[in-house]
């Protein structure tokens, strides 16, 4: 989420556990397992950033932290506007998909998502290493 984005340094962005990660800092502090196909990009960005932040800019509080980031990434009238809503909606669906999420939902008969907030609530944690390798990372 932006608020999240901003305040990625480059050595948040973390190999480990068989893959790659992000350690998000801040209010709703978590640890993010990348998409396989992202680990190398992801990296060489986080390397070129060091310690400071992966979007730019020198302050975390900083605002509209996307708006250098999509100008940069347009690159012409003919590609859509990059959108941090949209970049977090992708990742839901496409990990959402990695992990069968849509096949549990129907063999569970579940078509809300209370119901499966009210379920994740009971289950245990997912260690980090088993969350990577559910989104490709190495076993």
């Amino acid at each position: 989420m932006g608020a999240d984005l901003r305040g990625v340094r480059g050595s948040d962005v973390r190999v480990r556990s068989g893959g790659v990660v992000v350690v998000v800092k801040g209010r709703r502090a978590r640890v993010v397992p990348v998409l396989a196909r992202y680990h190398e990009r992801l990296v060489a960005s986080a390397r070129f950033a060091g310690t400071g932040f992966v979007t730019g800019g020198f302050s975390p509080t900083r605002r509209n932290v996307t708006s250098g980031l999509v100008a940069s990434l347009a690159g012409g009238a003919d590609l859509p506007t990059f959108d941090v809503g949209r970049l977090r909606a992708t990742w839901l669906h496409e990990v959402a998909g990695v992990i069968g999420l849509k096949a549990f939902m129907d063999a569970a008969g579940i078509i809300c998502s209370q119901r499966l907030g009210d379920l994740v609530a009971t289950l245990g944690v997912i260690d980090e290493r088993r969350g990577v390798v559910l989104l490709g990372g190495a076993a």
